[in-house]
């Protein structure tokens, strides 16, 4: 009688997984020649990309799109976006983060590290599913461009793809 029922709920959990979506995003490259690159750090879930005259081994600027699915329901972007800190500090210790965006379903934050001469612009916010992120990293900025109003407003364009009706797909969908 209880294996029956471990096997039940096992099937249950076993059907779930199946049956999970993942969610689709809408972005325009900010001009071509992006391409998709394995993730440095190996994270299938990942899709990176970098500049066209730029390679996996020898990058500068890199966009990296996922999506945390949570089983706690009550984190939000605004809290998920403190907890990608926290891990980008382990790498970059000495960045000091500043809010672009702040509410409870969206994030944007830029932080530069002397250090290591690196900037990155992170986005987080609502999907269906889960928390989206859109990160661009520059390891060589050049600190007379404005990068941080350039990608805030970039990744701040990103939208959740819902497919309507009899409307032609659109050619710019990374499915996460």
């Amino acid at each position: 009688m209880i294996k029956n029922f471990f096997l039940t709920v096992l099937s249950l959990l076993l059907i779930q997984n199946f049956c999970f979506a993942k969610d689709t995003i809408q972005f325009n490259f900010p001009n071509e020649g992006w391409h998709k690159i394995e993730s440095p750090d190996g994270i299938a879930g990942k899709k990176c990309y970098i500049p066209y005259n730029q390679t996996p081994e020898n990058y500068t600027e890199m966009l990296t799109f996922y999506e945390r699915v949570l089983k706690n329901k009550d984190l939000s972007p605004r809290v998920m976006i403190h907890k990608q800190l926290g891990k980008d500090r382990t790498n970059y210790p000495d960045i000091k983060p500043e809010y672009i965006k702040h509410t409870l379903d969206e994030a944007i934050v830029a932080w530069c590290s002397e250090a290591k001469n690196t900037c990155a612009v992170e986005r987080a916010f609502q999907g269906t599913d889960g928390v989206i992120f859109a990160i661009y990293i520059n390891k060589a900025p050049h600190y007379s461009q404005n990068i941080f109003a350039r990608w805030s407003n970039i990744l701040g364009s990103i939208k959740l793809y819902e497919q309507k009706e009899n409307t032609p797909v659109p050619d710019n969908l990374i499915e996460l």
